[in-house]
């Protein structure tokens, strides 16, 4: 069995902040440390405000039940702040995983 990566990419509502974003994200970030498989999650902005989260989970099953489990209990937290449109997910199998 293999890590998988979910990579999702979006963009703020004109009105919102990076402050209310972050906030969400801290309840984001709970309510990751609970799910089965879970390893760790990024979230980092590009200079052109473009929001990147990149989730790590030990399998693919784990990667899959989080994403149903997401959107049954925090999806109505984040909605709010998403531009509509704005968003891709994407998943991988992780070949090498390096901390320093």
């Amino acid at each position: 069995m293999s890590d998988t990566i979910n990579l999702v990419r979006l963009r703020l509502k004109q009105d919102k902040t990076a402050a209310e974003w972050l906030k969400v994200n801290e309840k984001i970030n709970e309510w990751a440390r609970k799910q089965p498989g879970f390893r760790f999650r990024s979230l980092s902005e590009t200079d052109e405000g473009e929001w990147i989260i990149m989730s790590y989970w030990e399998s693919l099953e784990a990667a899959n039940a989080s994403e149903k489990s997401f959107g049954a209990e925090m999806m109505g937290l984040c909605e709010p702040l998403i531009s509509p449109g704005s968003v891709t997910m994407s998943q991988s199998k992780a070949h090498l995983m390096q901390r320093g």
